[in-house]
């Protein structure tokens, strides 16, 4: 027990030691709003230097944040696109010409974008879109500022999802991304360990709902509805409008149960960040969705499969 006891004093300091972020640069992408947004006024009290990458420079969180930069001149908000090369190397530019004392310490790869719909019903354009975000975004933006960050021997944070380990339907062409930002982390990770850069994974559960439940819900509708819609007519007779609305309830009730406090998520990216010794991943996820991982990676995938289209049908008939 004396052991035990020691042991747990040991971890607590160990996890407790973290870097001094003062002339520390942090790039942040993503930061019109959610938690890129949340991260860049976070780290910004921390005393990092915090380069948020917005799409949009007139959005209101891109006004708020250049508004808070204005104050101390150690929060620049930089225009970027990261499906734009231009952009990113403008932006890579721009951080270059105004390096804090102790040079880049991070990238964070937040930006991301989703959409929905059975993988039949999906224009390969739609596959290519969200790709370019959510997957060469972040390698197009990892690869500008690595140089950097290497020098530093700092992080590179990339924000997955619970989606990138557990698939679900109606969601595919966003998992296909999430799985590829694992692999991309995964290899990466190994990469860099003889430059002494920490790469870690961020795994958010299921936090569309986190900062707005009711425009979550309005959005999944619509966003589904406008997908019906462009169908053709063969396909539209070949899956029936049920199954549409099917699909819509269930993601509406697995919005509910998985929803969460999103600044957990913040918390793990800072973590991540200011730590001596980061996690290699931080899974933020609902109890709900840390036991549905597990049985994942222990059962058998056609008992999974079975279980899990179970559960959907007791879903809606318990919450008729």
């Amino acid at each position: 027990m004396v052991a035990a006891g020691f042991s747990q004093l040991v971890r607590v300091y160990y996890d407790s030691l973290s870097i001094a972020p003062k002339g520390k640069g942090v790039v942040i992408t993503g930061c019109d709003s959610g938690f890129g947004h949340q991260l860049a006024e976070k780290l910004h009290s921390m005393d990092f230097h915090v380069y948020a990458c917005c799409l949009d420079e007139k959005s209101r969180g891109s006004l708020i944040l250049h508004s808070i930069g204005k104050i101390t001149g150690r929060l620049h908000v930089i225009h970027m696109d990261v499906n734009s090369q231009k952009d990113v190397d403008n932006a890579r530019h721009y951080v270059e010409n105004c390096l804090p004392e102790h040079g880049l310490w991070a990238i964070v790869n937040n930006a991301d974008r989703y959409d929905v719909g059975f993988l039949e019903w999906l224009p390969v354009e739609t596959y290519e879109t969200l790709a370019s975000v959510n997957l060469f975004g972040a390698i197009r933006v990892t690869k500008a500022f690595l140089p950097l960050v290497r020098n530093s021997r700092g992080r590179i944070v990339n924000v997955s999802s619970i989606l990138g380990r557990v698939a679900a339907p109606f969601l595919g062409a966003y998992c296909i991304t999430k799985h590829g930002i694992n692999a991309f982390s995964d290899v990466l990770r190994l990469e860099m360990k003889s430059f002494d850069v920490h790469v870690i994974t961020v795994e958010p559960g299921n936090y569309l709902s986190s900062a707005n439940s009711d425009s979550c819900k309005e959005d999944l509708v619509l966003m589904a509805r406008h997908m019906w819609n462009r169908l053709d007519g063969s396909l539209q007779k070949d899956y029936e409008r049920d199954s549409l609305e099917r699909q819509l309830r269930i993601g509406e009730l697995l919005l509910e149960l998985s929803k969460r406090n999103g600044g957990f998520v913040t918390n793990a990216m800072t973590e991540a960040l200011y730590r001596v010794h980061p996690k290699n991943r931080y899974l933020e996820t609902s109890m709900f969705d840390k036991f549905l991982t597990i049985m994942i990676y222990f059962l058998p995938t056609s008992l999974i499969d079975r279980l899990r289209l179970m559960f959907h049908a007791n879903l809606l008939s318990v919450n008729r």
